[in-house]
């Protein structure tokens, strides 16, 4: 008779072959192109530039003063005006600045920073459709502008009494030198005046034809003279 043994299955001989089909297929390598162009750092440069031009030219910075950032419009040239402000940099003016600025509009600041205070405006030195200058009113100027706010005046009594000659010829000579400019470029002026034309009123509310109770050698006289007679 036979005699049958069971022989065990042969193991399977591990070659580098089986072994890579065996396991998962390798990751693809990146392809490296090397005929890509190398980046320009002088035109990364010109770049981040221009960006941060934009971004300026968009916007207020922050100062310590200002410390929100106020964003501004981008008006065509057809609606963009040229904008004088005297005694811009004072506290009303300068927040006349600030609304004019954010409609898109070239504002001019013109100041003597008597009373003014720089700090006031610092937020919109870089901004290109800003301009600050450092002039008197009683000294003429040639300026191109299509309208004018004239706020330059001392306000409060230490300051206005502190050189009551200067007071009183910012508000008449700056007057009329800012009406002179104001005929000669055919621009629209606003006068801020004040109530203190008015002297001690009896009536309230004053109505425009009241004529007042006044004090023409008073120690406010240089003030409300020259308001009078910027008035007239």
């Amino acid at each position: 008779s036979t005699v049958l043994f069971a022989c065990p299955a042969p193991e399977p001989i591990l070659t580098e072959t089986n072994t890579m089909s065996d396991q998962a297929p390798p990751a693809k390598r990146a392809h490296i192109d090397n005929d890509a162009p190398t980046p320009d750092p002088k035109r990364q440069h010109i770049d981040r530039l221009i960006a941060d031009q934009q971004l300026l030219a968009s916007q207020s910075i922050p100062t310590l003063h200002t410390p929100n950032v106020i964003l501004t419009k981008r008006l065509p040239d057809a609606l963009r005006k040229k904008i004088l402000v005297t005694g811009g940099s004072g506290f009303v003016g300068s927040h006349l600045v600030d609304r004019l600025m954010s409609e898109g509009h070239e504002v001019i600041v013109l100041d003597n920073f008597f009373t003014g205070r720089k700090a006031n405006v610092e937020h919109w030195l870089h901004h290109p459709n800003f301009s600050l200058v450092r002039h008197d009113v009683t000294q003429p100027i040639l300026l191109e502008v299509d309208q004018i706010y004239h706020l330059a005046c001392p306000a409060s009594p230490p300051h206005y009494q502190y050189n009551p000659v200067k007071t009183i010829k910012t508000s008449t000579m700056g007057t009329i030198n800012m009406l002179g400019l104001a005929k000669r470029v055919k621009a629209r002026m606003l006068l801020a005046s004040t109530s203190e034309i008015y002297g001690d009123p009896t009536v309230h509310p004053q109505p425009e034809s009241y004529w007042g109770n006044v004090n023409t050698i008073g120690p406010r006289a240089c003030y409300d003279e020259g308001k009078r007679v910027a008035e007239t």
